[in-house]
């Protein structure tokens, strides 16, 4: 009879794995699956660190995605890009080639788009605030100049009369969403009478053509239903449009769609913990079948202009990072610090961007995984790219890799200590350097110093 083995009480160990990706079940990516196919320590090694990376692939799908996502039910659908969302030239470039308009809220955006190529009758003019200047070029080209007020709505007549031109307009109406934060600094009220006067103000007047009806419902929307209830609150402006001669044929429902970012817990609004991924479907039916069943306000083929912005870039870009120190922190536990802060990564604060450690490059995964708060360079204890995320053992030098930072990233991007990453976008040949590395003159190209204040060696 063999011996019996001796008896051994089990143990239980937690096994620490993140949520599932498409890799493997924690926070490690294989090298070679930067998005493009390249190598994360290559990149970094060859442009330096940190380093944005674009991939064009993934900007055309994501814009395709969304363009059939909301086509259909006989409508005639535009897709305007945000260009506030990220006007990196190269990224509207693209947009533009994929039959993208252009969304502009400022000159500068406006000049942007003409630079690139976009025809005027393609670049729709939103925001609060336009010049003299920039209504004259924007009118007397052609563009849809969306009104946000009773100001600019008498400064737009006055300048259509001026340039002799009959100006293409859209009005922008506010009403209440009822998604905790109803955009109320914007447009004409519905509630207050104010879409009423506005449209009488519009109606008989020969230089005014009142083409659209504009509502922007926020921001990061994981309720599909607010866009129904824009929709019915457009169509019954339009209803009230017609009764006074007025012909609106365009309905403008603005942006506001998510991307697969995730909001921190203090800023989701309800069902935000419930939203993962890109599908927009409900989005779609939120909007086509109203809009579908009731044509009459906007006549019998409407068109409708969607303005997505991180819907169609936010997870086409990605910051390569490395860690450049690693600590234990007293009552909190791993942390490690890495060259790149919320400075270029403002979006850190609202969003648990996805970290990946690139496998290979620091420690062993079978080592164990832990939680590990990430910090940038920056001399701010709220410089935190992200809290808690479970990643590897890492040692200096390791990549990170952040995702899904196409969004708000660049465009709200300061100096703040550092300066800015260099952008590369993965294209056909490869990686391409579409924004260089910032210098430390850049930063200062724009300043002077007296002459009285100059010392010897003075190199400004």
């Amino acid at each position: 009879m063999p011996a019996r083995k001796r008896y051994e009480a089990p143990r239980l160990r937690q096994v620490a794995v993140g949520p599932m990706g498409k890799h493997r079940l924690v926070d490690v990516l294989p090298a070679s699956t930067v998005e493009g196919g390249w190598d994360a320590a290559e990149l970094v090694a060859r442009f330096g660190s940190p380093l944005f990376v674009v991939s064009e692939d993934r900007l055309r799908t994501l814009l395709e995605a969304f363009r059939k996502t909301f086509s259909g039910h006989g409508l005639s659908t535009r897709i305007a890009y945000s260009y506030k969302t990220n006007y990196l030239p190269a990224i509207c470039a693209v947009m533009a080639e994929e039959g993208a308009w252009a969304e502009v809220v400022s000159g500068m955006e406006y000049s942007l788009a003409r630079a690139l190529g976009v025809p005027a009758p393609e670049i729709v003019f939103n925001g609060p605030y336009k010049t003299r200047e920039e209504l004259e070029r924007a009118i007397g080209e052609g563009a849809l100049v969306n009104i946000d007020g009773f100001d600019e709505l008498a400064a737009v007549e006055a300048v259509a009369r001026s340039v002799g031109r009959t100006a293409r307009i859209g009005l922008r109406i506010n009403f209440r969403a009822d998604n905790q934060l109803n955009w109320t600094k914007f447009g004409f009220s519905v509630e207050y009478g104010e879409a009423e006067e506005a449209l009488a103000r519009v109606a008989g007047k020969r230089r005014l053509r009142l083409e659209a009806l504009h509502n922007h419902c926020g921001t990061y929307n994981v309720d599909p239903g607010i866009y129904t209830r824009a929709v019915r609150a457009l169509q019954q402006v339009a209803r009230s449009a017609r009764r006074l001669g007025l012909a609106p044929t365009t309905v403008d429902l603005g942006g506001g769609f998510p991307s697969a970012n995730v909001l921190k817990p203090a800023f989701a609004a309800p069902g935000a913990a419930r939203w993962s991924g890109e599908a927009l479907d409900d989005f779609a039916d939120a909007i086509l079948k109203p809009l579908a069943r009731s044509r009459g306000p906007f006549g019998p083929s409407p068109t409708l202009i969607l303005e997505p912005g991180r819907a169609v870039v936010d997870s086409a870009m990605q910051l390569v990072c490395t860690v450049v120190a690693t600590k234990e922190i007293a009552g909190q536990g791993a942390a490690v610090v890495v060259d790149a802060g919320v400075n270029v990564v403002p979006t850190a604060y609202w969003y648990n961007h996805p970290v990946d450690a690139v496998e290979g490059a620091g420690g062993d995964i079978a080592d164990g995984m832990r939680q590990v708060t990430v910090y940038g360079p920056l001399c701010m204890q709220i410089d935190v790219l992200r809290d808690q995320v479970l990643l590897p053992p890492m040692t200096i030098g390791t990549p990170l890799v952040i995702h899904n930072v196409g969004a708000y990233c660049l465009t709200q991007s300061m100096q703040f200590i550092q300066p800015r990453p260099a952008v590369v976008m993965i294209g056909p040949d490869g990686p391409v350097v579409i924004r260089r590395r910032e210098e430390w003159r850049d930063i200062f190209a724009l300043d002077s110093v007296p002459e009285r204040l100059r010392r010897e060696g003075h190199a400004l």
